[in-house]
């Protein structure tokens, strides 16, 4: 009987935490998620902006 009784407690206790587990993953990915967002941006390099600049001329010529 004690056995049964284990197990029931068993069985809600994961009913319970599971979730909780799973609730707080989800919080941490969203403040990381915020972290990434709010960060401040870095400036954008020459070398960065000559391939922004080459892929709009390629672009022309797609078209």
């Amino acid at each position: 009987m004690l056995v049964v009784e284990l197990g029931v407690w068993l069985i809600l206790l994961t009913l319970f935490f599971v979730p909780c587990r799973r609730i707080v993953l989800l919080l941490k990915r969203l403040q990381e998620f915020h972290r990434s967002m709010t960060r401040p941006r870095r400036h954008t390099s020459a070398d960065m902006l000559g391939r922004f600049a080459g892929l709009n001329n390629s672009m022309v010529f797609v078209l």
